[in-house]
């Protein structure tokens, strides 16, 4: 049986109440108590009128203090925004809103999320809006649900604690990380991919250039590194293919390479490849997407490479 306050995730909003904050007294708080209870054990033994007086004000400070620290958080409307996409091993980003709803300012409130390195602090005017940033790391690549986000305070005094779990609906889309130092682009085109080796594309050579991991087998020139008496590879290039098209091809990757790190390869040749303002199309097991250049292609490129079943 789950907690009340507890059950997500809540979409589009929730909205803070008796069910879903909860109250402690906080450190400081339980030696607050600690302290009364002395005095009043102290104003019993001697009997001691103002003894009595202070122990029971300062009791009904507390209890006031707990009702303020409550209501910082009660009533407070949350609705999440939107995630952009980010690589692995970045730091992703949740905007978020906390809207008051019943004509008071609300004060040191703290936005933590399991596993981010720091809080957010936020404070909040009545009857307003007011933004906040959640961050929190994203290791893998794939749709990371939204992190549990848990709001808390200690307001006015620091002798209560009230906190509130919220785990928002949604995902954020988590792309491969970029190889780094990244491997050249490579030499194939669409063209040559696409030749049975007798075509005209096969035909035009343009130049030699030396072998660069991901290169296929097969455009290696045998006859010109046996000349050469050279241990450099060196590999064709021809002029079958319209100028800027490559094919970033999932099969032509080093068998020695593992899933991930073609992966992480291909993510990089996209990136690099849109930047040089080419055209290039992307293969994967499963999944051909056909040439394309810009922003729009490159997104949806990079979409593929992190949900790609490997």
């Amino acid at each position: 049986m789950r907690l009340p306050g507890r059950a997500g995730p809540h979409h589009p909003s929730l909205v803070l109440a008796q069910r879903n904050v909860f109250i402690l007294p906080s450190r400081a708080g339980l030696l607050y108590a600690l302290v009364l209870l002395s005095m009043l054990i102290a104003s019993i033994n001697y009997s001691l009128s103002m003894g009595f007086l202070l122990t029971f004000l300062l009791a009904g400070v507390a209890i006031v203090s707990m009702l303020h620290t409550f209501r910082n958080l009660s009533a407070l409307e949350l609705r999440a925004g939107r995630s952009e996409p980010v690589f692995a091993g970045a730091l992703a980003e949740l905007q978020v809103t906390l809207k008051e709803r019943r004509g008071n300012e609300r004060f040191a409130i703290r936005i933590s999320v399991p596993g981010a390195a720091a809080p957010e602090w936020v404070d909040t005017l009545a009857l307003a809006e007011q933004p906040a940033r959640v961050v929190w790391p994203a290791p893998t690549r794939g749709l990371m649900p939204l992190p549990r986000i848990r709001l808390s305070t200690e307001y006015p005094l620091g002798l209560w604690r009230a906190w509130a779990w919220w785990q928002p609906a949604g995902e954020v889309l988590v792309y491969p990380h970029p190889e780094h130092p990244r491997a050249p682009l490579p030499g194939s085109t669409l063209a040559a991919s696409e030749g049975n080796g007798s075509g005209a594309g096969e035909e035009d050579l343009a130049s030699l250039r030396a072998y660069a991991p991901g290169d296929s087998p097969r455009r290696v020139a045998w006859k010109a590194v046996a000349r050469t008496g050279s241990d450099d590879l060196l590999v064709k290039q021809f002029d079958g293919a319209a100028r800027g098209e490559l094919l970033l091809d999932w099969q032509a990757m080093p068998a020695s390479m593992d899933g991930e790190s073609r992966l992480s390869r291909l993510t990089a040749w996209v990136l690099e490849a849109d930047s040089a303002g080419l055209r290039w199309a992307l293969r994967l097991p499963g999944l051909a997407m056909p040439v394309d250049g810009g922003g729009a292609h490159r997104d949806r490129c990079l979409e593929a490479l992190a949900l790609a079943r490997i």
